[in-house]
């Protein structure tokens, strides 16, 4: 859905208004400075009839209308546009709409389709564009508009007739079919989607062709119908056996298929067609997602030796050494990288942005690769070599997370005080670097000054307030975290986590459990599948004596994600209901992965339980 900032509302509101209906007309105040000018010059018995018959200025540009331009007119333009820069643009929408059917200007039309879209509806969308269609039927953005919207709408009736039409009459086949797919892949039943392209293209005169093929494959891979995508894929490089789309299409859509038969066509293209750059990058790519990272480098330096100045593929190399868990390999083609980008970049300049990217990538892989190592010093060093401007702050984060995993606080706080953020997300990223930093040092109220201090610069920042809150409730300021955190579903009604977070703390401390209860089900509502929720849903339950639906979601957030913490509070549900056993085995396979977990070591010293 399009959505548009205040900046290019008001952008656009200017356009309208000082160059409305297409000629040159008089601004709303200059028409009423020209007013002023008249009624100075009248006598008092005359200035009635000027004022009953407002001023008029008719104007005629190209094919718009004869627009007879009165106050009134003005007044609306203005006032729609005015509530949409307040973001009220259903109102606006209605406003410029009605105006565009009275005085048939179609940038009317197109300006209330901007802002019902701007507002999320869809129907008021479409009834706009169908005004603007009314009064330039043949216009192709409102023809391609009208369709897009009617598919987005779900309004698929006589889409196939104009679509297989638009392709038809299309010069550029290719470029038609692509249209046709973008509006048909927002038709909400997408098998729906399929089932009208697959219409327009047999009977269209772009039947059988490489083109058509593919797009009837992507949509098919859209509307979850693999076999149907494989299908039209293999059809695709029917038509064309040397096309390296097609290829990529008959390997990917097959691997939910037949994997063994999409490596097998993959490799047999990359056989015939060793330049398919693309498709042995992705050969290579997938061995690699399957961890068969022997095969992902032959592929590589196959590649490679057939491409010798194609220094990305070094890099890649890299990529897979190091998902490989082979270090001094990944570090050795990073080096190599970074000596010949380099050298390019001396001889060749104009690409400096292209290659100071690539240069920043390789020293951030090459920093975390010796920071895996134990080397410290020289991830920090390495994360000093980036000369990106845009990259700098984010490096500098790295090196205080890095000064803190040494124990090196005080050096860490002091390379976040000196990295001089400049945007509020930057800023953002600073004061939780350090709030996190001083946390997990066990200095909570340093953490929370920090933090309080952000809050104070950036006083609409969801996260920064969320996070201060957990600080607060971890210090035992519960009375501070509940105003922070309501303070976030003021401002983020769908926030989950803080309903969840205020919900928990309460039933944790056996405190308004109604309350509680009503928190934790609306983040359930929010995120039904949310462990952590499931896991407060399952607490709260318990604390409310309602054992049978604790176990239900403790069990079912455990399945999700098999944290300590849950083992530990449905350990707990199970003992007082009798199953001690079962508690106990859970809570020792717990203890396994995580001898040290608070909250475990807290149940069961509570509960007098020996492992």
């Amino acid at each position: 859905m399009k959505s548009f900032h205040k900046s290019s509302l008001t952008k656009i509101s200017l356009g309208l208004v000082f160059g409305l209906f297409g000629g040159v007309w008089l601004g709303a105040a200059q028409a009423q400075s020209e007013l002023n000018k008249g009624l100075s010059q009248t006598s008092p018995l005359e200035i009635k009839p000027r004022l009953s018959e407002p001023a008029e200025i008719h104007v005629r540009a190209g094919q718009l209308p004869d627009v007879r331009l009165t106050s009134n007119v003005v007044f609306r333009v203005l006032a729609a546009e005015i509530s949409a820069q307040r973001s009220a643009f259903i109102p606006a929408a209605k406003t410029m709409l009605e105006l565009a059917i009275e005085v048939g200007d179609l940038r009317l039309a197109r300006r209330a389709l901007e802002f019902y879209l701007a507002g999320g509806n869809l129907t008021g969308a479409l009834e706009s564009v169908r005004v603007w269609l009314r009064l330039d039927p043949k216009d192709a953005e409102a023809i391609s508009t009208e369709m897009t919207l009617a598919a987005a709408s779900g309004q698929t009736s006589g889409l196939t007739t104009a679509l297989r039409k638009q392709i038809d009459q299309a010069q550029d086949k290719t470029a038609a079919i692509g249209q046709a797919l973008s509006i048909l892949g927002r038709v909400p039943d997408k098998r729906a989607g399929l089932a009208i392209l697959i219409n327009v293209l047999q009977e269209s005169s772009a039947r059988n062709t490489l083109a058509a093929s593919i797009a009837i494959a992507d949509l098919a891979r859209a509307a979850g119908d693999a076999p149907r995508a494989l299908s039209a894929a293999r059809e695709a490089l029917n038509i064309d056996p040397r096309s390296e789309d097609a290829a990529m299409r008959v390997f990917e859509y097959g691997l939910p298929v037949d994997a063994a038969q999409a490596f097998k066509d993959a490799r047999g293209f990359a056989a015939a067609y060793p330049s398919a750059r693309r498709l042995r990058l992705l050969l290579a790519t997938q061995w690699a997602e399957r961890r068969e990272f022997d095969l992902a480098m032959a592929e590589l330096v196959a590649m490679a030796k057939l491409a010798p100045d194609d220094i990305d593929l070094l890099f890649i190399q890299a990529q897979v050494a190091y998902r490989a868990k082979r270090l001094p390999q990944a570090r050795e083609l990073l080096e190599q990288f970074v000596k010949r980008q380099t050298e390019n970049e001396l001889t060749s300049p104009a690409n400096d942005a292209e290659g100071a990217t690539a240069l920043t990538e390789a020293y951030q892989l090459l920093s975390r690769i010796a920071q895996e190592q134990g080397f410290y010093d020289d991830a920090v060093n390495l994360l000093e070599k980036i000369e990106d401007p845009s990259a700098r702050h984010n490096a500098r984060v790295r090196q205080a997370g890095i000064r803190a995993q040494q124990g090196r606080i005080e050096q860490a706080l002091d390379l976040l005080d000196s990295s001089e953020p400049q945007s509020a997300q930057e800023k953002h990223l600073t004061a939780s670097a350090a709030a996190q930093i001083l946390r997990d040092a066990n200095r909570l109220p340093e953490a929370i000054k920090r933090l309080e201090a952000a809050d104070v610069l950036l006083p609409d920042t969801v996260e920064i307030k969320y996070e201060l809150a957990m600080l607060y409730e971890r210090n035992q300021q519960l009375n501070d975290a509940e105003r922070f955190l309501r303070q976030v579903m003021a401002l983020d009604p769908g926030h989950a986590h803080s309903y969840n977070a205020l919900g928990y703390a309460l039933a944790d401390r056996n405190q308004r459990l109604p309350e509680a209860l009503t928190l934790i089900t609306r983040a359930l509502e929010i995120a039904p599948n949310d462990s952590f929720i499931l896991d407060s849903m399952g607490w709260v339950k318990f604390r409310l004596g309602d054992y049978p639906a604790a176990v239900q979601y403790l069990e079912k957030s455990y399945r999700l994600r098999p944290e300590v913490d849950v083992a530990a509070h449905l350990g707990e549900v199970l003992w007082v209901q009798g199953k001690r056993e079962e508690a106990k085995d859970l809570w020792k396979a717990a203890s396994a992965k995580e001898p040290d977990n608070a909250t475990l070591l807290e149940t069961l010293k509570r509960l007098g339980v020996r492992l």
